[in-house]
């Protein structure tokens, strides 16, 4: 049987190996670890072990913070794509004639393109097309 006493004084002075530190866990969890003259090292590296699960290392808790960020993003490219689809699905054609509101997108439609058909035509004035569209 090893020196567990002799392990537990080197573990305080910080020269166990990783191999002979797991080794001594080992031993003070076992049902022989369990006399009172290991008390003070189970309750050090108890704390030490509860203490590493509870705060650890930002590196370790980075990929939930990455996986936050990406759920958020998703979450936004869906709500805007939703509010783009809306918004198209409600829009609508307007066009004012002597201060009535016309909605209808087939007339709205035929208008502009009998404008446009006039501001194309060989020898219209566009200057006076404009003038005549905006009020001038």
């Amino acid at each position: 049987m090893k020196d567990y006493k002799e392990y537990i004084e080197r573990y305080f002075e910080g020269m166990l190996s990783e191999d002979e530190e797991l080794e001594l866990k080992l031993f003070l969890t076992s049902e022989e670890g369990q006399g009172p003259e290991y008390d003070e090292a189970r309750a050090v590296m108890g704390f030490f072990s509860t203490g590493c699960s509870v705060y650890e290392p930002a590196s370790v808790r980075k990929p939930d913070h990455v996986r936050r960020i990406v759920a958020v993003a998703a979450s936004l490219v869906l709500l805007v794509t939703l509010g783009v689809n809306i918004y198209n699905s409600n829009n609508v054609c307007v066009k004012m004639s002597g201060g009535d509101r016309i909605t209808d997108k087939e007339v709205v439609m035929n208008d502009v393109d009998n404008i446009l058909a006039d501001l194309m035509n060989e020898g219209t004035d566009v200057e006076s097309q404009l003038n005549d569209l905006f009020g001038r």
